[in-house]
């Protein structure tokens, strides 16, 4: 029994919904190897299987659950005997990266297991109260966007509760989690790794360690990355000028902002302007 839904809205930029589903698999059922273009969660609800990923293959069954990640070769496969029934929701967006990494998934660890509590159960119905909305053509991408911000919270919190478990971990966690907050909450004003180390309290080069070990970039990097993402997105808008842009992310100086801007897109502002404009009306 195979159900799924394609949204084809997408309104928002910092989360979107772009599919959902649940799928009872038949014996060695496969998909893969193959990539995808945007993140997916699935949620074992009963049975097994096999996922590969990165050359390494996990045994999973019911109670966990796996990420695929843009671009990342995969392969899943049910089990011969106990094929398993997942749920699942793809999605992408400027803030999927972050929110996925805080819940400790990324493409290095793309496997989770989901706690036997009130959060556990909450997170399988939130997944499950989005596909069913999804079964309905009259339902708003407002509400199915709403329903996986809970089901990432939950996920978020899922992780937090099983890192309380492990001594030294919840606390590093937390200060990635506080850092990117940070990040997400400033961007647009005067912002550097030694205000944000100064704010958490903690050493400038600890930080830098903490977001390679849970980011696999340093603050600054992932600062400019998300600087540059959201003046993506404002360049877009024609009633805004490159100066316009480049004082709404942070930066004063437009010339600073657009070497940045082509060091980090390969294109200049204007150039990604125009081809924005180009893809948007070869698409009407």
């Amino acid at each position: 029994m195979l159900e799924k839904h394609y949204i084809s809205k997408k309104d928002n930029t910092d989360l979107n919904v772009y599919r959902c589903g649940f799928e009872e698999c038949s014996p060695n059922h496969t998909w893969g190897p193959g990539v995808r273009d945007h993140y997916i969660v699935h949620v074992i609800l009963s049975g097994k299987g096999l996922f590969t990923a990165n050359g390494q293959t996990y045994s999973l069954e019911s109670g966990h659950g796996f990420l695929i990640c843009p671009g990342q070769i995969v392969r899943y496969e049910a089990d011969a005997t106990d094929p398993w029934t997942y749920s699942w929701v793809g999605f992408h967006g400027l803030k999927a990266d972050s929110v996925l990494r805080r819940a400790g998934l990324d493409p290095k660890n793309p496997i989770f297991s989901i706690n036997e509590d009130t959060n556990g159960e909450l997170l399988k119905k939130n997944l499950n109260d989005m596909i069913i909305s999804a079964r309905n053509e009259e339902s708003s991408e407002l509400m199915l966007t709403g329903f996986l911000y809970l089901f990432l919270s939950r996920l978020v919190q899922n992780h937090r509760r099983q890192a309380s478990e492990v001594p030294g971990l919840i606390s590093s966690d937390r200060y990635v989690a506080r850092a990117v907050e940070y990040i997400e909450r400033n961007y647009a004003g005067k912002l550097s790794v030694g205000e944000i180390s100064r704010k958490l309290k903690i050493n400038r080069s600890y930080l830098s360690a903490l977001f390679s070990r849970y980011l696999g970039m340093p603050p600054r990097d992932f600062m400019i990355g998300y600087r540059m993402d959201k003046a993506c997105e404002l360049l877009k808008k024609p009633q805004l000028s490159v100066g316009d842009v480049a004082r709404s992310v942070g930066y004063e100086d437009p010339l600073q902002f657009s070497k940045i801007f082509r060091k980090s897109t390969g294109v200049s502002p204007k150039q990604y302007r125009a081809r924005s404009r180009q893809n948007h009306d070869g698409n009407v």
